[in-house]
């Protein structure tokens, strides 16, 4: 028969390492309690833990987004603001070029509007140059320490052609500026399809208007020429091959049409007078304004001279329109990057929340459940206490009287 019987000792012990568990277990549901998590060490629940920690990681990347997203609209806003004070600076040169094309103007005017032109050109370089708060130029694309645009005295653009780029939330990266040369320098001139002009021969007083495109199917992106043959009467040259595509009549504001275009020519030209017309080219804003420069620095005394500076202000304010139209569309990019970036911030907002709760779900306990569980360990320790102090006490001696 197998003696079950256990020695005194050997039950202490027992009793002793069940103590210690059961104090462990105590001080582990204090802590939870002190803390409100169930899981505050990696060996409480290693494969909670585990997700816990990637769940903290995601977190930490959609702050790092958001911080991101504050920088990018930071960024966004001071292009935006650049970009209003641009347009405001032409709308101010354009109403100065509608007065100079008054027919009003004397010498003496033209000498006051050029002096504020010159200044406003000044204005349009600094806000080109501008930078942000840590002294990047907004302007430069990638090349953030050079500044963009300098004159000698023809505007060179010296930043990147590529756009800087960040990421602002899960699979969203955005573009933080523009390089100057999309916005400032690739501008179209003369309408956005063809630009006209005189020839610098020209003795009469004509000048034509800048038209339109009025059938798309039938223009050609090519030069042509109207050459009057006599003062009524015009020839229309294809200039890449020197042949005649139409000949007219020719009378002061009637609309001239070829190519799918229509155009006017008003005045009274001379024999020989030539017209150009010509596909539009890029022509950025600094040069369209300094034309504007050049063209009041001149004194017109003849009929001719006169027609020719009305031509040169009729075209900058062609020019000047396209430049308006090409800023406004920048800032309306800026602005839909502007609206992204809220829209993203809301997004990244809402998964940090849904993270949050399923963090919490695994990791925080239930306050009342967890003190009903440490009063149960206590009074369980308590009884191990006990018993232990009664066990260890055992000998054969107390019985001996």
């Amino acid at each position: 028969m197998i003696n079950t019987r256990m020695s005194s000792n050997i039950l202490a012990s027992r009793i002793a390492t069940d103590l210690i568990q059961k104090q462990g277990e105590l001080a582990k549901a204090q802590t939870q309690i002190s803390t409100g998590k169930r899981i505050n060490t990696p060996s409480d629940d290693p494969a909670q833990a585990a997700h816990i920690v990637k769940m903290q990681e995601a977190e930490s990347q959609l702050g790092q987004y958001q911080r991101n997203a504050t920088i990018a609209e930071s960024q966004l806003s001071l292009e935006e603001s650049s970009l209003t004070g641009t347009a405001n600076t032409l709308m101010r040169i354009r109403e100065l070029a509608l007065t100079a094309n008054s027919g009003t103007v004397d010498d003496t005017t033209r000498a006051a509007h050029n002096a504020e032109i010159k200044l406003r050109l000044d204005e349009l370089y600094d806000l080109a140059n501008a930078r942000d708060t840590l002294g990047n130029y907004l302007f430069s694309g990638s090349n953030t320490q050079t500044q963009p645009f300098s004159r000698d005295p023809d505007v060179s653009y010296n930043g990147s052609d590529d756009a800087q780029l960040t990421t602002i939330g899960l699979g969203r990266t955005i573009q933080t500026g523009d390089s100057g040369a999309d916005a400032f320098m690739r501008i179209r001139n003369g309408n956005g399809s063809f630009q006209v002009g005189l020839d610098s021969a020209n003795t009469g007083t004509g000048t034509i208007s800048q038209g339109s495109v009025v059938n798309h199917g039938q223009y050609e992106n090519k030069p042509f020429e109207i050459r009057f043959t006599a003062a009524d009467a015009y020839d229309i040259i294809d200039t890449s091959t020197g042949g005649t595509l139409q000949s007219g009549s020719y009378e002061s504001g009637n609309a001239i049409e070829f190519n799918g275009i229509t155009t006017t020519i008003s005045g009274t030209p001379e024999l020989d007078d030539t017209f150009h017309v010509a596909p539009s080219s890029n022509q950025d804003i600094f040069t369209t304004v300094s034309k504007f420069v050049d063209a009041l620095e001149s004194s017109p005394s003849t009929a001719s001279e006169k027609a020719r500076m009305q031509q040169d202000i009729n075209e900058l304010i062609g020019n000047l329109d396209q430049s308006l139209d090409h800023i406004n569309t920048v800032r309306a990019q800026v602005g839909t990057r502007l609206n992204n970036i809220d829209s993203s911030r809301e997004e990244n907002a809402d998964i940090t929340l849904q993270i949050e709760r399923t963090r919490a779900e695994v990791e925080d306990i239930d306050i009342a459940e967890a003190i009903t569980s440490l009063q149960t360990q206590m009074t369980s320790l308590q009884v191990l206490q006990q018993t232990y102090g009664k066990v260890e006490s055992l000998s054969l001696f107390n019985y001996i009287s």
